[in-house]
């Protein structure tokens, strides 16, 4: 499956020529659907805010928001371009997807989040057949959906489970989920079902008819895939549950399924049985990197919504960037979401770069994103006052914003598992050495560089190395040599300014916190590296995460064009993303000159006059 999700050749026109080639081809695609869903703060646009939030205090899924999806065909942004869909990389696909984030969680969930979630785990694990049939249906404007297996500390979408048994016909899928997106709708259900020795017994016997030992390698695992065809179950066999309400997203199409030992053709049973979990895991770090990339746009309107209040209202007497109160939640909240864009941008790009290493900085992205922006959210309430719960009117979207946000990260079971994974890391990464020549690629955080395919293999197999803890140490020495050598010679200020003495005891502190995570990580007890919810090692995987996300805003900074993109490639931005960080982790930082905050304050204002998105890529907006 090395040839899926993924198409352009680094080396064949040249890296220059092929990134030129992607930023045209993605912007322009950009502009497609933003001017589709069209300006959202238009009170007569269908699919305006104000349309969406009527929608959403009825409890229902936008009729034209639907409609509008299907007619930009946003489901060929999920299938690989082999298939005949658009995706050829999983940086461009979360960019892609923020025009629906911005203006709605419930559209997009209720659309784009779990065929993009369960067509995933088809592409890196079905046969080609397989993929084929997900694709026609996905093509044809169906919806695919997906039902994890039940988990110790959950919620609601992933309590209860589904059973997988064999049978003397091909196979059988029974039991029942409370909660299912999309399930009454779904043309096909991705399904992770219990088929272990210890699952109930099916019509032929546990695991299937007599005789059948699963001579299929994994046969021990407890759970297989299985990809159902909805419409071609029996009637009698499958079961609705009625429709499951939550207190955000409400207009999500959420209910129960029920199956009775519902007959399944063999090619239902993705890759081997007994394998399910295994599997699955290559699709994790996938959906894991890139659900937090579309939802930067979230965060976007967000903060739109906090400046336009300000400026509209008059909030203040004095200009915004004349008030240090306003002007630091806008200027910070602006920085986090910068923050955000720049971690998201390189574990997406490392699925594709540097497989191997992308399960962990998944996991630091999927744990890390939703904390900042949540807490960035609130952070706005000081310049939005009352208006912050406002439930009708220009601002009314912000509450939404901030409801809706704690569900598309799905809470606690997010939390926990994403430490769960980073923390029996650590010691491995300590471990290893941290060389010039193991340092992750440059190009792993440039906006629009060219991808190579995903290959599936090398994404389950996960080697514990840490190429960015590698690169802190050359970006430092690069941040050292920038900061000096100026046109006037030794003494004058470098290429970075007069930030370039800040920049460069920015980043040798983050060098020594590196260093004390890394001491920490190998003084780990052996027991502790066997069990992940450890006392010890959960409260260091906030740590490495937060310097995971200090490192990839050097790289962006460090490796951004300053053609195309000037932002990125000025050294303001870096430098108060650096002090947010810092500070997060207890590092007594020098102080920020006050001409950065206020400089970045007055950016976030003219984006937002200019309708210009808040990220790393300044994207005209409708």
């Amino acid at each position: 499956m090395t040839d899926l999700l993924g198409r352009v050749d680094p080396t064949a026109d040249g890296t220059h020529t092929a990134r030129a080639a992607r930023r045209t081809l993605l912007r322009a695609r950009l502009a497609e659907i933003e001017e589709g869903f069209g300006d959202p703060w238009d009170r007569n646009n269908p699919v305006g805010f104000g349309a969406l939030l009527a929608a959403d205090d009825e409890g229902e899924l936008s009729a034209e928001g639907v409609r509008r999806y299907a007619r930009l065909d946003l489901n060929a942004e999920f299938v690989p371009a082999e298939l005949g869909g658009r995706l050829v990389g999983l940086d461009g696909l979360g960019l892609l997807m923020r025009p629906l984030f911005r203006r709605d969680v419930t559209l997009a969930m209720g659309t784009a989040l779990t065929s993009f979630m369960g067509s995933m785990v088809v592409w890196l694990n079905g046969d080609a057949d397989q993929r084929r049939r997900t694709a026609e249906t996905l093509l044809d404007g169906g919806l695919a959906t997906i039902a994890f297996q039940q988990l110790a500390h959950g919620n609601d979408f992933v309590n209860d489970e589904f059973r997988a048994a064999r049978t003397a016909t091909g196979l059988a899928i029974a039991g029942r989920k409370a909660a299912v997106n999309n399930a009454e709708a779904a043309d096909l259900l991705i399904a992770f079902a219990r088929s272990g020795a210890d699952a109930p017994d099916g019509p032929d016997g546990p695991d299937g008819p007599p005789g059948d030992e699963g001579s299929e390698a994994g046969v021990s695992g407890t759970h297989s895939l299985l990809l159902v065809p909805m419409a071609e179950l029996p009637a009698e066999r499958v079961r609705r549950l009625g429709r499951h309400r939550t207190d955000a997203v409400r207009g999500l199409r959420i209910c129960g399924l029920e199956f009775a030992d519902a007959p399944l053709a063999d090619d239902a049973l993705l890759g081997e049985w007994g394998r399910g979990v295994e599997l699955g895991l290559r699709a994790f770090p996938v959906i894991h990197a890139t659900v937090p990339a579309m939802c930067v746009g979230l965060a976007d309107t967000a903060l739109r919504t906090a400046t336009r209040f300000a400026v509209d209202q008059r909030a203040f007497s004095r200009p915004v960037t004349a008030v240090p109160m306003a002007r630091n939640a806008l200027a910070g909240t602006f920085v986090d979401l910068l923050i955000c864009d720049s971690l998201t941008l390189a574990a997406t790009r490392a699925l594709h770069l540097i497989p191997e290493q992308s399960n962990v900085l998944s996991a630091v992205g999927k744990y890390l994103v939703p904390k900042l922006a949540g807490e960035a959210l609130y952070h706005l309430s000081v310049v939005m006052g009352d208006a912050f719960h406002a439930r009708n009117g220009d601002h009314a979207i912000f509450q939404k914003h901030v409801r809706d946000l704690a569900m598309i990260t799905f809470g606690h079971v997010s939390t926990a598992m994403c430490q769960a994974t980073i923390a029996p890391c650590l010691p491995g990464i300590a471990a290893a050495e941290w060389s010039a020549e193991r340092a992750a690629p440059g190009s792993l955080f440039t906006p629009y560089g060219p991808v190579p395919p995903i290959d599936s293999e090398r994404l389950a197999s996960f080697g514990g190395q840490d190429g960015l803890a590698a690169y802190a140490t050359e970006a430092a020495r690069t941040i050292a040599a920038r900061a000096s050598g100026g046109p006037g010679g030794p003494g004058e200020p470098g290429e970075l300014g007069e930030l370039g003495e800040l920049l460069c005891e920015q980043s040798a502190l983050l060098v020594d916190e590196l260093a004390e995570i890394r001491r920490a990580a190998l003084e780990l007890p052996e027991d502790d590296r066997e069990f992940a919810a450890s006392v010890r090692s959960f409260p260091l995987t906030d740590r490495y995460a937060l310097a995971i996300a200090a490192i990839c805003c050097l790289g962006v900074q460090l490796n951004a064009d300053p053609q195309h993109e000037a932002f990125s490639a000025r050294p303001q931005w870096l430098a108060l993303a650096l002090d947010r960080l810092l500070r997060r982790l207890g590092r007594r930082t020098p102080a920020l000159p006050p001409d950065v905050e206020v400089g970045l304050c007055a950016e976030v204002l003219r984006r937002s006059a200019e309708n210009r998105s808040l990220d790393l890529y300044d994207l005209e907006l409708a």
